[in-house]
């Protein structure tokens, strides 16, 4: 029997980077995984070899944070010393490149790894300790005081239809094989990256290909902002659907699946026409030679625990139910990794470069609930203009370099607390945790996030690439891509809130100044300064919000005549701003609610 106070189930990139703080920090904890290597699963997914992870080397600016934001495979050290960028020069690298850096990682680091362990059970003792007890294949008992579950997908999600076990799964297929699908018909079902990849690699060997995505749109993730959302490195099947290629993509779902004499399938479906004059549904059935099902992954297996401990999932059991800092339902049980998507539906918390800040933010919250050790802050005096205008630029600095709460916006912030004469920055919080703890609903608090505001525009704009236009200073809510979102709170309630324009380079810096063009680097600093001296008064200065730099070098602004033809012909260019600047709205807590249904495509690998 052996004991340790943490036990990290599953040594992926994000039990790894648990490990890398739990080993930093000196606390007794133990890795077990239950294959001979690290980042097992990328031995074998994604299962045509390339990653849609960015691999982003070259970014101009020096701050290896702000590189972080491109470099979406390497986990944090506190040295940089150790980056996925090193291991591949590919846009989207191939999955052997993140296995080797992963394996690397946790021997350059000693991370305490139990390899070839095999966990099939997991309970809790009843006695005043409350162990967890893990047992496995062989009958071997671990305890731990904390358990925390980095086990990823953990199964297919396989779609309860009949003759469903004549598909072929997206995880058991023949990929090295595609010559078997030569001049075949081929049917895949799923609308998510992986049904596309496995399109994409089939796409010159069948015959036909459609892809069946039931009766909801496909959402891409250029326009939707969503990474995990249908990339445009997997759309050549919808190239070729346009052109008139012989693939297609299909609105109908699958019913059910018959084995035909001759060895074909036949795919039974219903497909709902809400166009037609006469609405309705229709029912038919066409034969193939594959059905390959791409539904994506569950990720919690209620069955190995103990009946007393199985932990809340939703209501699809796809994702376990966590509460704002990632602990189930069941106390000290965190699930960490991919099943951080649960909280979060449109930042990047199911994917390495989302959940590896996740991972340090718990770490930090463990740190202080279990070893009182403070979490990481900055002191400011605040009694006058200097030192407003010194923390206004650290704020700036901050905001213009954090990878944090860029891959995670709207998810992770900073939280400013003011009292009297001084302020104090606490970093990268959940920002649901923060709006539900005393100790900021009792204080005077600024939330500090980067955020969309493509929600905050009226009809015109369904598409984000209409957004090719700068941000219009005379509306200071219309900051469409990622942008700085200020917002206060006294007692809990929120009280007004503010931004900054948006940025080509999502930084508001004079770094950026020569590359973000003819926008003055003053404003974004100015509009955060007034917002903070409204609330403290520690000057009368009003700092200038000019929207351009008006000299000879940089130009400036040259108003249109109302005559103008050009207002009439970029008339689709202008929108209606909803909501924004003075009247940005509080966050809203979505995530004390019960669970909503997470979409079917949401992670598709």
């Amino acid at each position: 029997m052996k004991y340790h106070e943490y036990i990290i189930l599953g040594a992926g990139p994000a039990g790894l980077q648990m490990g890398y703080f739990m080993e930093q920090a000196g606390h007794d904890y133990l890795i077990i995984e239950a294959n001979a290597c690290a980042a097992s699963f990328y031995q074998k997914y994604p299962r045509h070899g390339t990653m849609i992870s960015l691999n982003k080397r070259n970014n101009w600016f020096p701050e290896s944070d702000f590189n972080l934001r491109h470099d979406w495979n390497s986990l944090i050290t506190y040295d940089n010393s150790h980056l996925f960028t090193d291991y591949s020069t590919d846009l989207y690298p191939q999955n052997t490149d993140l296995v080797r850096y992963a394996n690397d990682f946790a021997v350059k680091f000693g991370l305490k790894i139990q390899y070839n362990t095999a966990i099939k059970h997991i309970a809790r003792e009843a006695d005043e300790n409350k162990y967890f007890v893990l047992t496995d294949a062989l009958g071997n008992e671990y305890r731990c005081n904390k358990l925390l579950l980095a086990t990823g997908p953990v199964k297919p999600d396989i779609p309860e239809v009949e003759g469903i076990e004549l598909a072929e799964g997206y995880e058991d297929h023949d990929a090295n094989h595609p010559e078997l699908y030569d001049n075949k018909r081929v049917v895949i079902l799923g609308r998510g990256n992986s049904a596309f990849e496995t399109a994409n690699h089939l796409a010159g060997h069948a015959a036909i290909i459609f892809i069946m995505i039931g009766n909801r749109l496909l959402r891409h993730a250029w326009n939707s902002h969503f990474v995990g959302d249908l990339r445009s490195f997997n759309n050549t099947i919808l190239d070729m659907f346009q052109l008139k290629a012989m693939h297609g993509v299909t609105g109908s779902t699958l019913t059910k699946l018959v084995k035909q004499e001759d060895g074909s399938i036949r795919v039974y479906y219903t497909e709902e026409l809400p166009h037609w004059n006469t609405p309705g549904t229709a029912h038919g059935w066409f034969e193939v030679d594959h059905v390959i099902r791409s539904t994506g992954f569950k990720y919690v297996e209620q069955n190995m625990f103990a009946s007393d401990i199985v932990p809340d999932a939703d209501k699809m059991k796809k994702y376990p139910v966590l509460n704002t800092t990632w602990e189930s339902s069941v106390p000290d049980m965190y699930f960490i990794g991919t099943n951080m998507a649960a909280r979060d539906k449109k930042s990047a918390s199911g994917f390495i470069h989302g959940f590896r800040y996740n991972v340090r933010t718990l770490f930090r919250l463990l740190e202080s609930k279990y070893h009182d050790v403070p979490l990481p802050a900055d002191k400011f005096e605040l009694n006058n203009e200097d030192d407003l205008k010194k923390l206004g630029s650290h704020l700036v600095t901050r905001l213009s370099t954090t990878s944090a709460l860029y891959q995670l916006f709207g998810t992770l912030c900073d939280v400013l607390v003011l009292e009297d004469g001084k302020a104090e920055l606490i970093y990268e919080l959940p920002v649901a945790y923060v709006l539900t703890q005393p100790e900021f609903t009792n204080k005077k608090i600024v939330i500090l996030s980067l955020e969309l505001g493509f929600d905050n525009f009226e009809n015109g704009f369904e598409d984000s690439l209409n957004f090719i236009r700068r941000n219009d200073p005379e509306r200071p809510g219309s900051a469409a891509f990622l942008h700085p979102v200020f917002r206060y709170y006294e007692n809990g309630e929120f009280v007004k809130g503010g931004n900054t324009r948006s940025s080509v380079v999502v930084r508001f810096d004079e770094a950026a100044d020569l590359l973000d063009g003819d926008l003055a680097n003053e404003k974004p600093r100015n509009m955060l300064l007034n917002f903070i001296n409204s609330l403290v008064h520690v000057t009368d200065t009003v700092y200038s919000e000019e929207h351009f730099c008006s000299d000879e070098d940089r130009g400036g602004f040259i108003p249109w005549k109302k005559d103008d033809s050009r207002i009439q012909n970029h008339g689709l260019q202008r929108c209606t701003l909803t909501v924004g600047g003075p009247q940005v709205m509080p966050i809203k807590l979505m995530y004390d609610t019960p669970m909503m249904d997470v979409p079917d495509e949401l992670l598709d690998m």
